[in-house]
């Protein structure tokens, strides 16, 4: 596929509806976000831009969901509100130890209990969700857009058989099956503050995708995988960086330029899938890391220059104002527009308070993260992609 050369030519797709956004402000997680998110975008005139073409999200077919997932979860899932599983077509055949279980547990068997409990419009809005990063991948493969963004995606958790960590069905393998029928090799980089386990599970014995996840690793901390040591000798393209405490937006920049960037150059992927999780921001309430959110951005500008087709998803972020200020960022980056400061008035401008700006100050938490210990990370990477021949 011919590259764009600036972001003067590139085609930009944004999937996005309102009825779509209120269905993902009732994750539990992130109640409200969705919404915060794409009306700030919108304040700043962003949805209105030339170059910028908002696609219809759409619901996935149980055929496509069970490409990933098992047929018997997502059939639970579609029953969960009421305790019931519908059948769906009629090749859709629930398991009859399924039956013989309580609600309850089944419930437990299925990951929907404690972190990703039972909503109001769960099934569809998993239905939207992967149909949504499908169709991302299916416009990317088409060379209809060089770039696609998603913010409502980027559920990296989810298991093939079970929801995990706020995450119901796992959009991201959909969307990177779905790019491989085109793209032969596929790079996921995973800038989330939680190790990005589910993809990485889905494609690690391949070598056509390359998994990578920087995310913070600590005795008892979410999901407690990703710590970067030597990996099983079946695996073949994985990459892990584990990161400490107090993450600054230098570090993470000089991490991508030394250890993301020259493994890019080596694997040198046909498409690349971005997942822009903003729980490692100033504020957010895990307060793991200290990132602002021009940590995202100047990630977000690399990726940019190696133009490929390029697929954007959210992720993790819990506090809702710094996750929309954070994706109205970026999405005026990947246009190439300039946003004011001031955030303009809109349905939630009050939210924004007290000083109602754009960008957060980064906090005073320390970045455990020396120097010494970034050198051993460009290591610990380099011998990664050695050992994995990337």
């Amino acid at each position: 596929m011919a590259r764009i050369s600036s972001h003067a030519t590139r085609r930009i797709a944004y999937i996005y509806s309102e009825e779509y956004a209120e269905l993902a402000s009732r994750l539990p997680s992130n109640v409200g976000r969705s919404k915060k998110i794409h009306a700030l975008v919108d304040a700043y005139g962003l949805l209105r831009a030339a170059d910028l073409t908002i696609i219809s999200p759409r619901q996935a077919t149980i055929r496509e969901l069970c490409r990933y997932h098992s047929r018997d979860y997502i059939e639970f899932l579609r029953g969960a509100e009421d305790g019931e599983s519908s059948s769906g077509d009629d090749d859709n055949v629930i398991n009859d130890d399924d039956h013989a279980d309580s609600k309850e547990d089944q419930l437990e068997k299925y990951g929907l209990r404690y972190d990703c409990t039972v909503f109001e419009g769960i099934a569809k809005y998993a239905e939207m969700v992967g149909g949504s990063s499908i169709e991302a991948a299916m416009l990317l493969n088409d060379d209809a857009f060089d770039v696609v963004i998603h913010w409502d995606g980027g559920r990296h958790h989810a298991k093939k058989d079970m929801a995990a960590g706020f995450c119901i069905v796992n959009d991201i393998v959909l969307s990177i099956m779905e790019l491989q029928k085109i793209h032969k090799k596929v790079i996921y980089i995973d800038l989330d503050v939680h190790h990005g386990d589910g993809v990485e599970n889905a494609f690690q014995f391949t070598d056509r995708v390359l998994t990578v996840s920087l995310h913070h690793f600590a005795d008892g901390f979410y999901p407690g995988t990703g710590s970067g040591t030597a990996t099983s000798m079946k695996t073949k393209a994985v990459v892990n960086v584990p990161l400490k405490s107090g993450l600054s937006t230098s570090t993470l920049v000089r991490i991508f330029d030394e250890a993301i960037e020259p493994l890019y150059s080596t694997y040198i992927p046909d498409a690349v899938v971005l997942q822009c999780g903003v729980d490692g921001m100033t504020g957010d309430p895990l307060g793991k890391w200290n990132l602002s959110m021009k940590g995202y951005g100047e990630c977000l500008k690399r990726v940019l220059t190696w133009k490929k087709p390029l697929m954007i998803l959210g992720g993790g972020g819990y506090k809702t104002t710094s996750a929309a200020r954070c994706y109205a960022y970026l999405t005026s980056l990947v246009l190439g527009k300039e946003i004011p400061e001031e955030i303009p008035e809109h349905e939630y401008f009050e939210d924004f308070k007290p000083d109602f700006m754009l960008h957060i100050d980064a906090g005073m938490q320390a970045d455990e993260n020396t120097d010494a210990y970034v050198d051993d990370i460009r290591k610990l990477v380099a011998k990664q992609s050695q050992a994995l021949q990337i």
